[in-house]
């Protein structure tokens, strides 16, 4: 593995070392979310919920898309499998 790819792990893996942050994953598992629904869900104010999507993005756990006024938040490619294994070594 190269010093490039090391950096890139540990950028995700920190961005996911938290807990509203594994929330807001699994949330967005099941398909884009808007940014109110994610905020209505946690029940965290709205900066707390900006800056856990803003680690998440810059880790590029997640994509965000705009439309009109609506930001809209959907996980990157190859997270959900990434997730699903992590769920597998928990179950077995």
């Amino acid at each position: 593995m190269n010093e490039e790819r090391i950096h890139r792990w540990v950028e995700v893996f920190s961005a996911l070392a938290s807990e509203p942050r594994l929330r807001i994953v699994g949330m967005l598992r099941g398909g884009e979310v808007e940014c109110h629904e994610i905020l209505e869900r946690l029940e965290l104010s709205q900066p707390a919920i900006s800056y856990h999507l803003g680690k998440l993005e810059h880790a590029g756990v997640l994509k965000k898309e705009r439309s009109g006024s609506r930001n809209c938040y959907r996980l990157s490619e190859g997270i959900s499998e990434l997730i699903d294994i992590m769920n597998e070594k928990e179950d077995g």
